[in-house]
């Protein structure tokens, strides 16, 4: 994989490369490509005066090989125009057979001109166009060529952009899985060292008092039911993030339900804990809200929020849940008036095995993945979470759900 990642970025850059000094090359070349264009107008009416036919519109100028002007179509006088043996035209005729000059100034008249001279028999004739503005818009690059260039290199570096992008996603991917492979073995590894030092105290120890053997074996089923907890929030987790691409994806229920009748069937189910730790739970919604979607998800979703409530809102005396719905979205607002979550944490209790004190979860035996499995369901059901701190102290917590997601 390294090979050929290696072999792409070279080929890539070698089109680079080859594009800029095609652009460069280019650049020079149309130049050089418009003057000989013009040079071989200028070359031809050089011929056509030799045969007779003249111009008009075209300056013409007959020399000698000695650099003595002979007649010019501009110019009665021509012992004024001087000697032309070291123009840079005749010299270049001379040698070569023709020749041209780019915007020289003329010795005569004090304009500037494009030269073009061709040897023809004895004589040189020199036809010569004012470097005007006309002129100036013939000679003129044509940039076509850097505009394909320039597209060229815009589409390489998308090339390079987008493959960094999916190679960065690929190793985020596998850092994400790395690091919840090691989350989740450091997780389980102390619930079972747990479990595994009870019961090799019971089997070496076949003598200790019966209540001594009946606390251990209570540890051990209360480290058991942690480890049970933990392996089905990942397993929830891997169900929300499954690939829908794969062959065989998890197939989920889309029914119709009653958001409503769900928060109030977890009220039921932890009002006796809610009412051991004096915390009023006080419910604000309407009596239906109907979904369509998986009844179990809608139910983990608010049940981690109340158990993450109870594990976390310490000496709070009240649990609030309301909702307002906006277009075809419910927005649930569900605050207590605990000791609520820093604000430099609060981006981040939505991450997996995120905590803040991660002794003190570890004691209420809590997997550290309740809000990530919040955060999860939000998203499937095109919604999000987000948390604040409760006017005068607490937790918020604000989830939006799509009816028809």
């Amino acid at each position: 994989m390294k090979i050929n990642n290696i072999l792409f970025n070279i080929i890539t850059l070698l089109i680079a490369i080859i594009t800029i000094c095609f652009g460069i090359y280019e650049y020079y070349r149309e130049e050089s490509f418009r003057v000989d264009i013009l040079q071989a107008k200028l070359q031809l009416n050089n011929f056509h005066y030799a045969d007779g036919k003249v111009n008009p519109n075209i300056r013409l100028t007959v020399i000698d090989t000695l650099g003595n002007v002979i007649s010019d179509t501009q110019e009665t006088d021509v012992n004024k125009m001087g000697n032309h043996l070291q123009r840079e035209e005749i010299q270049s005729t001379l040698n070569h057979g023709s020749g041209y000059a780019i915007k020289r100034v003329s010795k005569t008249n004090g304009e500037k001109y494009f030269y073009s001279a061709t040897k023809i028999g004895d004589k040189i004739i020199r036809s010569s166009v004012p470097y005007s503005a006309p002129l100036t818009v013939t000679l003129k690059r044509d940039y076509t060529f850097l505009y394909y260039t320039l597209g060229i290199l815009i589409l390489i570096a998308l090339v390079f952009y987008f493959r960094y992008q999916l190679i960065s996603n690929e190793r985020d991917k596998q850092r994400i899985k790395h690091q919840l492979t090691e989350n989740v073995a450091h997780e389980l590894k102390t619930p079972a060292a747990t479990i595994e030092g009870y019961l090799e105290t019971l089997i070496s120890n076949p003598s200790l008092p019966k209540a001594t053997q009946s606390e251990f074996i209570e540890r051990c089923y209360a480290q058991s039911r942690r480890m049970s907890s933990l392996l089905q929030d990942m397993s929830m987790l891997s169900r929300l993030n499954a690939d829908d691409s794969k062959k065989e994806p998890f197939i989920y229920q889309n029914a119709e339900i009653d958001i409503s009748k769900i928060i109030y069937q977890i009220v039921d189910e932890l009002k006796n804990q809610f009412d051991e730790r004096r915390i009023n739970i006080q419910i604000d919604i309407p009596s239906q809200l109907p979904f369509k979607g998986d009844p179990s998800l809608i139910y983990s979703l608010f049940a981690n929020i109340f158990n993450n409530t109870l594990s976390y809102a310490t000496n709070a005396t009240y649990f609030n849940i309301s909702e307002q719905t906006n277009n075809d979205t419910y927005i649930f607002t569900l605050s207590d008036n605990g000791p609520g979550v820093p604000i430099q944490h609060q981006m981040l209790i939505f991450e997996r095995f995120y905590r803040i004190d991660k002794g003190r979860s570890r004691r209420l035996g809590g997997t550290g993945l309740g809000l990530a499995i919040v955060k999860n369901i939000a998203l499937k059901y095109g919604g999000s979470v987000e948390s604040s701190t409760t006017y005068g102290g607490g937790l918020t917590l604000k989830v939006s759900l799509k009816k028809n997601a």
